[in-house]
């Protein structure tokens, strides 16, 4: 993700502003200047809660102990909150005064997550949301996928219908005007303020939580939108909210039937004393008859816990559904389509991916592929049985191919697809960086860089050599398109570094690379202990993973250490000053993947610098759908599990039924989602066991019952 502080600073004072000048409070032109007192972000929660905090504060600060007891009272409060943690408060209060700029924008950051989003992981629970509101923009980040305009032009016509209907014939090429008309709408009919420049959100590299801050300001024109929509659904039933209103499951009911007649049986008994029961019929009925899948949990309804951002994206489902008159008729919900040919192609072989129905009902599935140029493409789908079906094409020219996948005539999740058809080798287009391109240490790793991602299809290759020996040099593709290159040179003097893409020489090949003898003090540095050092153990995320460090042979200089988080982000190291010039330092992990630890002494790496730490995330990772839930024997047991941001592990998937344990069969999705199936063949109760690293995920275990189908094929009747 990439974060600039000038774009996030501009977007987080607008927004803070919009709140504080409804109420009359003084606006902030300064994070840093304006802050120092804690008074404006003290003003800004007591707006957002809409009543004032318990604790009297100095709106305006005449000495240094005014501001410490603002930031000292809020920032306690904040830890009541749950919008920052006790470590935070105790120990940023002097930096947020000093003006660190980052702290401040992570701190308004969290506000705007508490206060404004209401979500804990805001970029999931906008990004689900944002999904389902404009399925057809296929959104899949708030960076790129918002460039070009469309996709707030379809955000804006959707909360004022035709405003702008054809946001999907938009010139891409005209992405700052596209831009400059939408957000000139949200603001003039809307009343949401531009919080970004519209050049700044064309730009590809925008910073990402200005863009979810922005679009977030859409959430309440479309809850209310969504609200009037359910009161013409259901006119008869009182609709205030999209949260109490729905917690005993009534408006459930009713709102099913309503869109599917004839799916649910006796509607007139459905009682408020029923609460449990009436949820979980409600979400198997929507599931079944309208595609509606149940992104909620029963408990969480009951017990009045959920968000009214994640019941929205649940209810606006309903609108997206296509009105049956029954729930027998099939869904593209149901659907699974996974396989490589949905994202990727090589020109002149075949592209394949698989599309899972057997759980769809009737219905009949159609492919169609559109090319970069005007060439039709043929796909060819085999009905491999039980719903089964194989489709491949071949991609005959370099480009973007849209795979439009559709069941009983709706788009199958996530249709339609791109996949890219990547051109020739062309060895100008990779980009080199790195000290190992031109100086390296006799014994010690040397490491350059290669993006390669716009430069077709290809491999590279490098080899280096020296006046008496040629060092083997390793490559290691690290991103798509982005390669680490690694060597050990045995003896000092030059080499020549020779780096191919395709066999090509890349622009500068040969580098020449200065060997030299002599040690630099980080050299004499040592590691002592420490589960940093144990590079084969998956930690969890959560874990203080420490190292030890001896510097009494490298002399005078100065410790410092970095880590390199899973997503890119810098993640501070704690040092600790032991005696006799000894040290520990502390790495926090809070998310799953691999973190990379630089330790520098008097600025250069010590031996084994950078440490690589893997960290596993059970919590990080969820699993959905109908296999989840009561269902009649036969029935496919179809769910997914989500490990995306669940870091290093192994997922083991286990169901056990009366008569022990039933086959799984499991295939790997698009962005690392696992697609499981099992086959109930007996009526009783189902255990599903899902586990990362040999611990249970959330939710997990799952208890299905399996019952037997009645005769009419209708829940209860």
């Amino acid at each position: 993700m990439h974060s600039s502080p000038r774009i996030q600073a501009h977007t987080f004072i607008r927004w803070m502003n919009n709140k504080l000048v409804k109420a009359q409070k003084p606006l902030v032109r300064s994070l840093v200047r304006d802050l120092q007192t804690a008074a404006p972000l003290i003003a800004l929660v007591e707006v957002c809660r809409d009543a004032e905090l318990p604790f009297k504060y100095h709106e305006e600060c005449d000495t240094e102990e005014q501001k410490q007891e603002n930031w000292r009272n809020f920032l306690n409060f904040m830890v009541e909150e749950n919008v920052v943690d006790k470590e935070f408060s105790e120990t940023s209060n002097e930096d947020i005064m000093g003006g660190n700029v980052k702290l401040i924008l992570g701190l308004v950051w969290m506000l705007i997550q508490k206060y404004h989003i209401q979500a804990e992981d805001a970029r999931r629970a906008m990004l689900d949301w944002i999904q389902v509101v404009i399925p057809q923009a296929n959104i899949k980040n708030f960076t790129t996928d918002w460039n070009n305009g469309r996709a707030l032009s379809a955000l804006v016509d959707t909360c004022i219908p035709g405003a702008i209907a054809d946001w999907n014939l938009l010139d891409e090429n005209n992405a700052v005007e596209n831009i400059t008309t939408a957000m000139q709408i949200a603001e003039e009919d809307l009343s949401i303020p531009a919080l970004l420049a519209p050049d700044d959100m064309a730009n590809p590299e925008v910073d990402e939580l200005s863009i979810m801050t922005y679009i977030s300001c859409f959430n309440m024109q479309l809850f209310n939108n969504l609200l009037f929509w359910l009161r013409a659904k259901i006119p008869h039933r009182s609709i205030e909210n999209l949260t109490l209103d729905w917690n005993n499951g009534v408006n459930l009911a009713y709102l099913v039937e309503s869109l599917a007649p004839g799916s649910w049986d006796n509607l007139d008994d459905v009682s408020p004393d029923t609460a449990e029961d009436n949820i979980k019929k409600g979400l198997k009925l929507a599931y079944d008859a309208l595609g509606v899948f149940p992104r909620v949990k029963v408990e969480e309804l009951i017990s009045h816990e959920i968000s009214e951002l994640s019941m929205a994206t649940y209810m606006w489902q309903f609108r997206n559904s296509k009105i049956t008159s029954g729930y027998a008729e099939s869904t593209a919900q149901r659907c699974i389509a996974s396989g490589l040919g949905l994202t990727r192609g090589t020109l002149g072989e075949p592209a394949k991916f698989t599309v899972h129905a057997g759980n769809a009902g009737v219905g009949e599935l159609h492919v169609k592929i559109s090319s970069p140029g005007s060439e039709p493409i043929m796909p060819l789908v085999e009905d491999l049985g039980l719903g089964e079906h194989s489709v491949s094409y071949v991609p005959t020219q370099f480009g973007d191919y849209i795979i439009s996948v559709t069941w009983a005539e709706q788009h199958v999740p996530g249709s339609p697809f791109k996949a890219v058809v990547l051109g020739p080798p062309d060895v100008t287009k990779c980009a080199l960086s790195g000290e190992g391109l031109h100086i390296a240490r006799p014994g010690w790793p040397a490491e350059f860089l290669v993006n390669a991602q716009t430069a077709g299809v290809g491999h590279l290759t490098a080899n280096i050599q020296g006046a008496n020996s040629n060092p083997n040099v390793e490559i290691e593709e690290y991103s798509e398109g982005k390669f680490k290159g690694t060597y050990i040179a045995k003896e000092s003097g030059d080499h020549d570094l020779f780096v191919y893409w395709s066999n090509e020489p890349v622009p500068g090949s040969p580098f020449l690379v200065h060997v030299e003898e002599s040690l630099p003090p980080s050299a004499m540095i040592k590691t002592t202990g420490g589960r940093m050092l144990q590079s084969d153990t998956v930690h969890r995320a959560g874990d203080s993973i420490e190292l030890d460090v001896d510097t009494q042979d490298a002399g005078d200089g100065q410790l410092a250490a970095v880590a390199i988080g899973p997503k890119g982000d810098a993640v501070p190291v704690e040092i600790i000053a032991n005696r006799n010039r000894t040290f520990t330092l502390k790495l926090l992990t809070s998310k799953g993947g691999r973190y990379l630890v630089n330790v520098y002494f008097n600025g250069s790496h010590i031996p084994n610098s950078p440490f690589k730490v893997r960290v596993c995330n059970p919590e990080a990772i969820w699993a959905e759908g109908p296999g989840l839930m009561d269902s009649f024997v036969g029935d496919q047991g179809d769910f997914q599990v989500f490990t995306r941001d669940a870091g290093h592990g192994t997922l083991s998937v286990r169901v056990n039924g009366p008569k022990d344990k039933f086959r799984v069969d499991m295939w790997k999705g698009a962005d690392r989602t696992v697609n499981c199936r099992y086959n109930p063949e007996v009526v009783g109760k189902y255990t599903v066991n899902i586990k990362w690293e040999d611990e249970h995920v959330k939710g997990s275990p799952y208890t299905i019952q399996v019952r037997k189908r009645p005769d009419n094929g209708v829940e209860g009747r």
